[in-house]
């Protein structure tokens, strides 16, 4: 009989830091995403570093430490989660970076690998300690369960409950839940006292996310003053106090309203592209463009936002300038998906994309040749498709030059025609119907006077120098000539560019890199995949234990899978900046639960270990298909739920054959090689293979790889036998 003094504080302490553990990624991988742009880029950066950094502590703790240390560890980890966000949002002050200058990934990576690395040793170094302290063979099984079951609740709280007040709040609340388990079971006469740090960090939520917001506007060294914040599902918003009114999403300049040189002019040359736009949808509405479109004799005008957090306050924070516009009754400000909204609604006679260029997948959704498919079912007869695309015309010999090339097949692969207006921001015109377009500044000015637009903002003699015919010509030879893959929703071939050119701008050996990458062959993958396979059969035909390495191909596979639905959720419906919590509850959830079935299986090994990894193939092959995207809801928290299932039941063996003779190096052996496993995948998968492979050749690389660990594990089984 096990003594409750012993057995329950190590049951609180392993739920605890699942709890812990998953706030805290979710934090980072937020904070991460806020700082990049909101790209995904920050899933494979942030998680790798995350996932290697807990496999080290793992390893640590397989070793070193005692019970009494180990009590503390989901305290600790929130805490330092908390010094790791100040951090991050310090890097713009710690780098130099000029005024209105964004830090990335690229120029402050110390500073991102201290953040994460430290709250992540924390958590790993904790695990094998308080999972030694259980009772009972069992104990790695249920040690791991008990961890995933405290990701669950972490991961919902995080999106249902802490998400919306930032990541002050957010750590906050987490580091009063973390202290009151630490109370709670740490003697009577301290238990009354649990409540007190849970009211603490409620109480000091709010302020602190407003402290936080400040401060990271001064370290930011943005001009102005903050005068409002938000954070929504997507992404996080900031306003500048004054005039004109100027937005930031994400840390990143997104508008500023009213822009008498860039928007205006655009605004009016869009609505002379037509001869008669009456009915006009327009993508993209922060930068006030539609405000100048209604000078035009519209019937309806229709902009959609796709975040319903910044519509909200859209009409507030543009201020007084485009009150008239939200009071026309011509106007309608939409809320949602634009790819559901466009496929909803039809007969437009002008569709104009004025959203940023495909450097995210989210932002990628309405670059696709299904997104433009949808698009011309959705134009008139006559109805002319206008994509504003962020590379000038100047110089197109390198990635920039690419990135149109790209957009321009997929546009025509979809539309007889395909005509560019030069500029500092290329715009790509298609019409529904062959020879619908025209750029003759002649007749676009005779069309300016025949509808009489009270645009005294813009003088229509400029249209001649909006529309060089010299410089016409060569685009559209380009443009003609180019010969480039086209952008799908499988294969996002247009995310590697557009992000490298917007990260990279201080770094061309990093866009060589991915200019060069995103013209090799997929084929090179196989040959990688090959090459694994037969170092995995090598390993296993020479007698060696697998415990390390299987460790690490059920981590490479788990992480895949995550990665790999977490894209398939942002293309499809179209955010996980406010759902990355509640999906990696839903794997922890499967996790846990396979991680507790496994617990009493007799002897676990390498032979039920190959059954594993062979199932494991189904959820690959079940990617590999499309079914996320094509039932995501269904498929993705389905899919997710099954891989955790499999990573759970795996654990044991997994275990079992990293330490068979010491439970507790076992288990910090075997959750290192896990972690690591997955840092690998979290680093490949999210930075290489989907944005240059594709969803299909990543998902079938995975289960390729992962059939090959089985076969090794089999001859490990028999080696064993004999």
């Amino acid at each position: 009989m096990r003594p409750a003094t012993v057995s329950t504080p190590p049951v609180v302490t392993l739920a605890a830091l699942g709890f812990a553990a998953a706030v805290a990624q979710a934090v980072l991988l937020r904070e991460a995403m806020a700082a990049i742009g909101g790209s995904e880029l920050a899933w494979g950066a942030v998680l790798s570093l995350w996932l290697a950094a807990i496999g080290a502590g793992a390893w640590l703790g397989s070793r070193w430490g005692n019970w009494r240390q180990a009590r503390l560890g989901p305290l600790a980890l929130v805490v330092v989660t908390g010094l790791a966000v100040v951090l991050v949002r310090a890097a713009p002050a710690l780098i130099g970076a000029e005024a209105g200058e964004a830090a990335t990934a690229w120029h402050d990576a110390w500073i991102w690998a201290l953040a994460v690395a430290a709250p992540a040793l924390v958590g790993g170094w904790c695990f094998p300690v308080a999972a030694a302290a259980l009772a009972g063979a069992e104990r790695p099984a249920a040690a791991y369960a008990l961890e995933s079951a405290g990701g669950v609740l972490g991961g919902l709280a995080f999106t249902f409950v802490l998400a919306p007040g930032g990541a002050a709040a957010a750590v906050c609340v987490a580091a009063g839940i973390s202290a009151a388990a630490v109370l709670l079971f740490a003697g009577r006469r301290v238990a009354w006292f649990a409540p007190a740090p849970l009211l603490a960090g409620l109480v000091l939520a709010a302020p602190a996310g407003r402290a936080l917001e400040a401060a990271s506007w001064r370290w930011s060294a943005r001009p102005g003053v903050l005068a409002d914040w938000r954070e929504t599902h997507v992404q996080r918003l900031e306003l500048a106090a004054g005039s004109p009114a100027v937005i930031y999403a994400d840390g990143r300049l997104a508008a500023w309203f009213p822009d008498p040189y860039g928007t205006v002019p655009r605004a009016h040359l869009l609505m002379l592209l037509h001869p008669r736009p009456e009915r006009v949808l327009v993508v993209g509405a922060a930068d006030g463009g539609f405000v100048t479109m209604l000078h035009h004799p519209v019937r309806r005008l229709v902009a959609i936002e796709e975040d319903p957090g910044l519509a909200a306050v859209l009409p507030r924070w543009l201020g007084p300038p485009a009150a008239a516009a939200f009071a026309d009754p011509r106007f309608a400000l939409a809320a949602g998906d634009p790819v559901r909204l466009v496929r909803r609604w039809g007969a437009w006679d002008l569709l104009a994309l004025t959203d940023g260029d495909p450097t995210t997948l989210r932002r990628n959704r309405t670059r696709t040749v299904e997104f433009f498919r949808a698009c011309r079912r959705a134009l008139a007869p006559g109805g002319i498709l206008a994509v504003r695309v962020g590379v000038g015309d100047t110089y197109l010999g390198g990635a920039g030059g690419r990135l149109l090339a790209i957009e321009a097949a997929t546009l025509a692969r979809v539309f007889p025609e395909v005509v560019g207006v030069p500029g500092d921001e290329v715009l790509l015109l298609a019409g529904r119907d062959r020879g619908t377009v025209s750029v003759d500044p002649a007749v676009l000015l005779a069309r300016w006077r025949t509808r009489g637009v009270s645009g005294g903002d813009f003088d229509p003699r400029t249209l001649a120098l909006l529309l060089d015919p010299g410089r016409a010509a060569a685009l559209q030879a380009f443009i003609a000539a180019a010969r480039a893959p086209v952008d799908t929703a499988r294969h996002p071939r247009a995310v590697l560019l557009a992000a490298a050119l917007r990260e990279a701008r201080g770094a061309p050996a990093l866009l060589v890199a991915a200019s060069a990458l995103e013209r090799q062959a997929p084929a090179v993958l196989g040959v990688v995949l090959a090459a694994a396979a037969a170092l995995l059969l090598a390993r296993a035909a020479g007698g060696a234990a697998f415990g390390i390495e299987a460790g690490a191909i059920v981590g490479l596979a788990a992480m895949g899978w995550w990665v790999l639905l977490l894209a398939c959720w942002q293309e499809s419906l179209g955010s996980v900046y406010g759902e990355v919590g509640a999906l990696s509850a839903a794997f922890m959830a499967g996790t846990a639960a396979g991680a507790w079935g496994a617990r009493r299986r007799p002897r676990p090994g390498p032979a039920a270990l190959a059954g594993v990894l062979a199932g494991g193939a189904t959820v690959s092959l079940a990617i590999a298909a499309g079914l996320p995207l094509v039932f995501p809801r269904v498929a993705v928290v389905s899919l997710l739920l099954a891989g955790g299932a499999l990573t759970g039941v795996a654990f044991p063996s997994v275990a079992r054959l990293a330490g068979p003779s010491t439970p507790r190096r076992g288990a910090g052996r075997g959750f290192a090689a896990d972690e690591v496993g997955a840092a690998v995948a979290a680093l490949l998968v999210g930075l290489v293979v989907l944005p240059w492979a594709g969803l299909a050749s990543g998902a079938l690389g995975l289960a390729a790889l992962g059939s090959a660990a089985a076969a090794a594990l089999l001859l490990v089984a028999r080696h064993d036998r004999r």
